[in-house]
């Protein structure tokens, strides 16, 4: 994993880092030849929506910590850190499952929650529409991706959970205890170990328009 973070500062995470990284770490990168010679761009193509978990393998905390390590490390104009986490215990768990009866079941087989939210300004109707706004919505974006990314550098699964939940937003930030006039729901993050083993060598789904439908290259 090492290679991970000497590769992309995006993912220096101090707390596994258990030697200093070595000087040749610091040297000027040279060109690659291919996306796959590259750590990063593997487990950018090797993380995958994961909504079924073994729950009897808890997630060591640690690894839970460098994933909020991981998210905290995401882009964020002026350094507004708008991102707030809530990791949910069995208690608020409980108060989430309550909220959609019929995706009880579902709730309760995921081992781990992290509800994410953006606490930012908003415009007179209480929308994310200012220019503030919506570089702080992107930023919180960019950390849920950074979170999922360093969970499955540790063969943690993730998905990002949003209105598949079923669940009014106000609803949840009211189970979180998040205050509701600052904070707007960003989704909720479930992880755990899976409860069938990704396989490495599977490929991402196909994207229907390319590289070459939305690149457009400029003199």
């Amino acid at each position: 994993m090492l290679a991970l973070y000497t590769l992309a500062a995006s993912f220096l995470l101090p707390s596994r880092l258990q030697a200093p990284v070595p000087a040749a770490a610091h040297r000027t990168p040279q060109p690659r030849a291919a996306a796959d010679e590259c750590v990063v761009f593997s487990t950018l193509a090797q993380r995958r929506s994961v909504a079924k978990y073994d729950s009897s393998k808890p997630v060591p905390a640690n690894v839970v910590t460098a994933a909020l390590e991981a998210a905290i490390l995401a882009p964020n104009h002026f350094l507004t850190e708008p991102w707030r986490f809530y990791q949910c215990g069995p208690e608020t768990v409980a108060k989430l499952c309550a909220l959609n009866e019929d995706k009880r079941a579902m709730f309760e087989g995921v081992p781990g929650w992290i509800v994410v939210t953006v606490a930012t300004e908003y415009d007179d109707a209480g929308l994310i529409s200012t220019k503030k706004g919506l570089e702080d919505h992107a930023a919180v974006s960019c950390a849920i991706q950074n979170m999922m990314l360093s969970f499955s550098d540790d063969g943690i699964g993730s998905k990002w959970m949003t209105g598949a939940l079923g669940i009014a937003p106000e609803d949840i930030l009211g189970a979180v205890g998040a205050d509701a006039a600052a904070e707007r729901f960003m989704g909720a993050v479930w992880y755990g170990y899976p409860a069938k083993p990704l396989d490495p060598e599977s490929k991402a789904p196909p994207r229907k328009l390319g590289l070459e439908g939305v690149l457009t290259s400029l003199a």
